[in-house]
């Protein structure tokens, strides 16, 4: 019998799946769309409209919306799945903006619950 080896979950938060249409910059350069699909309050994976060559650690300009929430963040890809979508994680969040993000992620855990 083989075993496969087990992925080793790097995450700190859990993250909640969600739906919101977002845009983007990858390094101040074309605006890109798509939609958000889960969210913690240290990143997102994110679904782009347009597959191109995104690569790891492609710093984002994000602005996406969940529940009539807007959040604007600097993020990072941290992982290109085969699927076309984007694990980013958030690296520069107003703290205004992480108030929010923090209540955001509350109404969805007890949406899940």
């Amino acid at each position: 019998m083989t075993s496969s080896p087990i992925r080793k979950e790097r995450r700190s938060q859990p993250r909640y799946s969600c739906r919101g249409p977002i845009d983007f910059r990858i390094h101040g350069w074309y605006l890109r769309r798509g939609r958000i699909l889960n969210l913690c309050l240290d990143g997102c994976l994110i679904e782009p409209q347009l597959a191109t060559d995104y690569a790891v650690g492609d710093r984002l300009e994000m602005r996406f919306e969940v529940n009539r929430l807007s959040f604007r963040v600097l993020c990072i890809v941290r992982q290109i799945r085969p699927s076309g979508h984007l694990g980013v994680e958030i690296l520069c969040l107003s703290d205004r903006s992480r108030r929010q993000l923090q209540e955001l992620i509350e109404e969805l855990a007890r949406v899940t619950s």
